[in-house]
């Protein structure tokens, strides 16, 4: 199979070079047929921003592959990829490269996010560095495929050698940023990537008879909801548009959408409602999604798969193709662990200890660490302090970790009348004086810089401007992810 040479010098001479000197950095790309798919087409690993090999590696792996080894296994060479999580979860299913090192990784597209763009895609990243690059989407339409399997061989191994030189380029422009801004913190981002890889493709296991059983209940739950709602007129419980019509005729308030072109039936507005044609309404979505989003889709399938990665606008742990973290508590019965036991961690308050050391409001720290559990309960002690019951001070507590409105608070409490739920806020806030204090410095500094307060590693999240439907700045929405 063929092994391309793209630089200066004689192509076997160099691939020679590179095996007898190990270089100290190298820039790796994959190739798949699609951005979702995992067969591995082939690879570029790039020596500089000016030179790079590709090795072809479908239908068969060039026997190239083995001579690799000593460089790809070597854990004293760093690897550079723009999304590691994609190119180094595709290319240990090539077979030469099972087990090759990933203890020593370099990801430019978490470079770019820590150091502030927006925007991390490699086509715009290396606009700013006066480089060329094109997303596979715009390579397959301009070579009229769908499927980079149909495209030219050449042209696919010009694209991967390219990308595997802009990121090479990107490393060189970031890597004495993030030494000096975030090197501890950016080690920590890159020793998780394995593990997330790891994660993602060893899947759970799924009990099949169980979920058999689940979906033939769940399939009776819609009918029955459907049935209710074609009492009340509704043809289309799909259908927001009828649905905000009737309930709309039959006398309840609803709010307008943005667009001002229908009523909203949004989860937070319904579960208001008296109406007992809301509550089948929900009562019918709930059991649709659990059925069509995770039930049915898995009928058959031995595992259940998903794709684990670091959110880089947040920096929280994500899952997709497949969000295991959405899964209803209901249905979680029917994922088995391999080992029959699961084990569950759970950092209990974790977000109030966050709070008080960000903010080191007196009050929050001596009760969170008083050596008594019992006076350690900031729920209770909250409860007591304004005279509500424990599940609501409970809510408004995380309410201010994650720097909820009035309206958040509203809606996870239940609590009809939104301008209580705002007094509340401000009791919350009397009370503890030097989370108030905390809390509208961190905003003020978010919206004026476009930085949120950093994390306990030191990272620093980028706060996007947001603008509403009038096109003005969405102060609101950039306070509260300045705070969370």
């Amino acid at each position: 199979m063929p092994v391309y040479y793209y630089g200066e010098g004689v192509a076997k001479e160099r691939f020679q070079h590179f095996l007898d000197n190990p270089p100290a950095v190298i820039a790796l790309d994959a190739e798949t047929p699609t951005t979702t798919e995992r067969l591995p087409l082939g690879f570029a690993i790039a020596f500089s921003p000016k030179e790079a090999f590709y090795f072809q590696t479908y239908p068969e792996p060039p026997p190239e592959l083995d001579l690799l080894k000593p460089l790809l296994f070597n854990p004293n060479v760093c690897k550079i990829a723009h999304y590691a999580l994609f190119d180094l979860a595709v290319l240990p299913l090539i077979p030469q490269l099972v087990g090759f090192d990933r203890s020593n990784i370099w990801d430019t597209n978490t470079a770019a996010r820590l150091l502030g763009r927006e925007a991390t895609a490699l086509t715009i990243l290396a606009a700013e560095i006066d480089k060329t690059a094109e997303d596979a989407k715009s390579f397959m339409k301009r070579h009229h495929v769908t499927n980079m399997m149909d495209a030219p061989p050449m042209e696919v191994a010009n694209k991967c050698q390219n990308d595997a030189k802009v990121a090479f380029a990107l490393y060189l422009e970031y890597y004495s940023q993030i030494q000096e801004q975030y090197a501890s913190y950016f080690r920590v981002e890159m020793d998780v990537i394995p593990i997330l890889i790891d994660l993602s493709m060893r899947g759970l296991s799924i009990d099949q008879p169980a979920r058999a059983k689940l979906e033939a209940q769940l399939e009776d739950e819609v009918e029955f909801y459907r049935k209710q709602l074609e009492s009340f007129g509704i043809e289309k419980p799909g259908s927001t548009q009828q649905v905000g019509y009737i309930l709309g005729r039959r006398g309840n308030f609803l709010p307008m959408t943005r667009s001002k072109k229908q009523l909203s039936t949004r989860v937070g507005d319904l579960e208001f409602l008296d109406d007992p044609m809301a509550a089948s309404v929900l009562g019918w979505r709930k059991k649709s999604k659990l059925l069509s989003t995770y039930i049915a889709p898995i009928a058959g399938d031995d595992r259940f798969w998903t794709e684990y990665y670091l959110d880089t606008v947040v920096g929280r742990l994500n899952s997709r193709n497949r969000n295991i973290q959405n899964i209803p508590p209901e249905c979680r019965y029917i994922f088995l662990p391999d080992n029959r036991v699961f084990t569950t961690g759970d950092y209990g308050k974790e977000h109030m200890y966050i709070l008080a050391h960000k903010s080191q409001d007196r009050d929050l720290l001596n009760i969170l660490y008083d050596p008594d559990p019992k006076k350690a309960d900031i729920h209770q002690h909250t409860a007591e302090m304004m005279r509500i019951a424990r599940p609501l001070a409970k809510t408004l507590n995380f309410a201010v970790a994650y720097g909820a409105t009035a309206r958040t608070i509203s809606e996870q409490a239940k609590i009809k009348d939104v301008r209580r739920c705002g007094e509340l806020l401000d009791r919350w806030f009397k009370a503890y004086p030097g989370v108030a204090d905390w809390v509208i410095s961190v905003q003020r500094s978010g919206v004026k810089e476009g930085w949120a307060e950093p994390t306990l590693f030191g990272r620093r999240i980028r706060i996007p401007e947001e603008f509403n439907r009038w096109g003005s700045l969405n102060t609101d929405a950039m306070k509260r992810k300045a705070v969370n």
